[in-house]
């Protein structure tokens, strides 16, 4: 390998075109470099910070050498001269001091992945805290005298996932406490740092695995967010927004952009924009592109892409999860509430105006809760929150309020009947908790009124598996409310409702094999199935979401018509698609959405005005995976939206309103067919006052240098190489040398220097 140095003109020694009568310079006639300095390191070098370790106002050098267990500290000397004398080796061993620094070693036990510095003592020097994920722990190297470190403290943290870019000590949250972030089960995971302890993290799922995470202002509110990188997904980039509430400040929902894969993510300050851009390196097509977050109109028609945030879990990753969407408070804002059987707990999503949704409080709860059910919450009057343990045996109720969810008070059910299902249902004489008891083979339904009494009590009788959920509607259209029970691969069964016998029945069981075109509901179950008014004339009919289409059906013993009694199909709309594999309906006054597993999409359908059904749109969701659905208004704007229940989190899909996303505001490629650009920095490399970036090139070995106009257009001023590679091809995928770039002050004269990590040793470039 060859090193090449590069004098290149300044712009301080341009003379105008005037004067010389020569032709305009080129803008990158404006960089320019002083000669290049080499500091050995050694071999399997990195990674590689800069940061003033000794408080004497000067940058210093931080290299970690995994080979010889070691961290090199280069130390800046003030007033450097080349030309002084430099003192040898004292052991054979030993690298010699460059002329600009002064070498110390802090021998360490562990292969260290990533490090940050941060004076976790508040002594006033700067300390270093390093991750080795292959022992998952975090090591504190306290600076207990100038320039000499002890380890202070080892956290053991399980799973750790720490690299150079996913490993960052900040006060992130603004309460004015630092905060250690790293990587730990893909997930971006959050501790309060004070000292050597850590506090409880909060953790950020984006569900597919995140591999680094870039904090900065994106949308120039003045408060830190946090982009989360899966380079290989077809929504790379997904940014959690900062917020603040009641003067605290926290992390909103995780917003999801899509752009092709990238292999480099850099955040781009640039001098009079508020907002940090985005500039990413595209992994097929090599393009450098910047992006900046703006806002466009969420409403649309026909087949686009979805506008939605996803809002994590307080136990991303657990399957055994239920829900109820319900206005707690009664400020008209519906409300999300979930269960936490990881710890035993209800977790309280509340939605507020011009917010959204916020992050869940916790509360205890119910062993292994199963199900949850709630009352409406009439204006002025309290929600009560209905909880059911099968694990307990017990069905309890919390009266909710806007600030507590009190622990529950448990309610009578049948002597001997355990608890295995529940829901709200709505009958003649108000709402009751219908609660599925289970004795041997034996199953009853308890109708409890939300008081706690014990109304009635309907006979089953044996029953192959337990009823997932009971739905309660006028399914007959009589005037008489009919339960539907829903059971997981089991046919439907419905107890009809019925004038009071005299020994107090008020249903009668009816199996499949008793209804009458049971073929057309067979589908139905616990999540493609809703009451719904297709007909708009006040009495609901029974919605199913299956393969390409939504049927409303009734049940009509005595059709008017002469038709075969049973079930009857009142109005049936078909997607537009024939591919569509629906599995979720729900509906918000003019509209009903279903989830369409097949393209990963949520289908629209509205009515004309002669009140025909039709596919009006299809809005595709990149990145999230359909589960069960709700409609109503969850931006905290009043706006049409559809929350989507998911492993790890929720999502806010906007039907209206405005909706951010990243607009394309520079790009450039390389008209070299062997470039393959891999790594970004920014800084001020020309003292212009603006910013410049620079990027590596692993296929030709190139050092390019952009900047921006003022009004923050995106230039290629120009290029060079570093090195010559010994390989007959490029190096791309096997050569990805410089692998590190800083852009910093390295050599005390207030001017960016640039500083590269290359093989064995660290290159810098000063201004």
């Amino acid at each position: 390998m060859s090193i090449h140095t590069l004098a290149l003109a300044t712009c301080t020694t341009l003379l105008t075109t005037q004067a010389l009568g020569q032709v305009k310079p080129s803008l990158g006639d404006y960089f320019g470099f002083s000669g290049l300095e080499v500091i050995a390191i050694g071999q399997r070098p990195g990674p590689m910070k800069v940061g003033d370790l000794d408080g004497d106002g000067l940058q210093d050098l931080i290299v970690v050498n995994n080979r010889d267990s070691r961290i090199d500290l280069l130390f800046q000397k003030a007033d450097a001269d080349p030309m002084a004398a430099i003192d040898p080796p004292e052991r054979v061993n030993d690298l010699p001091d460059h002329w600009m620094f002064t070498r110390e070693s802090v021998g360490v036990a562990d292969e260290i992945n990533a490090f940050d510095l941060h004076d976790f003592d508040g002594d006033g020097d700067m300390d270093i805290v390093y991750a080795a994920t292959k022992n998952d722990r975090v090591v504190f190297l306290e600076q207990d005298s100038a320039r000499t470190f002890k380890v202070a403290g080892r956290r053991s943290i399980r799973k750790l996932e720490s690299n150079p870019g996913a490993f960052k000590i900040m006060d992130v949250m603004g309460d004015e406490a630092a905060e250690l972030i790293s990587i730990t089960e893909g997930k971006i995971t959050i501790w309060p740092l004070d000292g050597t302890s850590l506090g409880s993290p909060e953790k950020l799922s984006a569900g597919p695995r995140i591999q680094a995470f870039v904090p900065a202002d994106y949308n120039g509110d003045g408060l830190w967010d946090i982009a989360g990188i899966i380079p290989e997904d077809m929504a790379p980039v997904r940014i959690w927004f900062g917020q603040k509430h009641d003067n605290e400040r926290m992390l909103g929902a995780q917003s999801i952009f899509e752009m092709p894969p990238i292999i480099e993510f850099e955040a781009v300050q640039i001098p009079g924009h508020d907002k940090h851009r985005i500039a990413v390196i595209e992994r097929a097509s090599h393009r450098v592109v910047v992006y900046e977050l703006s806002s466009e109109s969420a409403e649309g028609s026909g087949d686009r892409e979805a506008s939605f945030v996803v809002h994590s879990y307080m136990d991303p990753g657990n399957r055994d999860r239920d829900q109820v969407v319900i206005d707690i408070d009664g400020d008209g804002y519906e409300d999300l509430v979930t269960t936490d059987t990881r710890a035993n707990a209800i977790v309280v999503h509340r939605q507020l105006a011009d917010r959204g949704m916020l992050p869940g409080e916790s509360y205890s709860s119910l062993s292994d809760i199963g199900y949850l059910a709630t009352t409406k919450g009439e204006p002025g009057e309290p929600v009560d929150l209905f909880v059911l343990s099968n694990k307990e045996g017990v069905v309890g109720r919390s009266r909710l309020s806007s600030n507590d969810v009190p622990f529950p008070r448990p309610l009578s059910i049948s002597d001997g009947y355990a608890p295995v299902a529940m829901n709200l249902v709505e009958l003649e004489s108000g709402p009751h908790v219908a609660v599925v008891g289970n004795k041997k083979r034996e199953y009853v339904i308890d109708l409890v009124e939300p008081s706690g009494n014990l109304n009635a009590t309907v006979e089953l009788g044996q029953i192959s598996k337990a009823p997932e959920t009971v739905l309660a509607t006028d399914a007959d259209q009589d005037g008489l409310t009919d339960l539907l029970l829903f059971t997981q691969d089991r046919p439907m069964i419905m107890l009809q409702a019925i004038e009071p016998t005299d020994d107090g029945e008020r249903f009668q069981k009816i199996e499949k094999d008793k209804m009458g075109q049971f073929g057309l509901v067979a589908a139905a179950s616990a999540d493609n199935t809703l009451p719904y008014d297709i007909e708009g004339d006040g009495t609901p009919e029974l919605l199913i979401a299956d393969k390409n289409f939504v049927r409303a059906v009734r049940y009509d013993t005595s059709p008017e018509d002469g038709a075969s009694p049973g079930w009857q199909v009142v109005q049936q709309f078909n997607t537009d698609d024939p591919t569509a594999q629906l599995v979720a309906v729900a509906a918000d006054g003019g509209r009903i959405v279903a989830a369409d597993k097949t393209g990963n999409r949520l289908i629209v359908f509205e009515a004309d005005d002669k009140g025909r059904w039709s596919q009006s749109e299809a809005l595709t969701i990149q990145g999230f995976p359909l589960g069960p659905i709700y409609t109503g208004s969850f931006s905290g704007d009043n706006e049409p939206s559809v929350m989507i229940m998911g492993k790890d989190g929720y999502a806010i899909v906007r039907l209206g309103g405005d909706r951010q996303s990243l607009e394309e505001v520079g790009a450039w490629r390389s008209d070299q067919e062997r470039s393959v650009p891999h790594e970004l920095a920014v800084g001020d490399i020309n003292s212009d006052g603006y910013g410049d970036m620079v990027s590596l090139d692993a296929g030709n070995q190139n050092f390019d240098i952009f900047s921006y106009s003022k009004s923050g257009n995106l230039l290629h001023a120009r290029g060079f190489r570093i090195f010559e590679s010994k390989m007959f091809t490029g190096g791309a995928g096997r050569e990805y040398e410089p692998n590190q770039l800083i852009i910093t002050d390295l050599t005390g004269d207030g001017k960016h220097d640039v500083v590269m990590l290359c093989h064995d040793r660290v290159l810098v470039y000063p201004q």
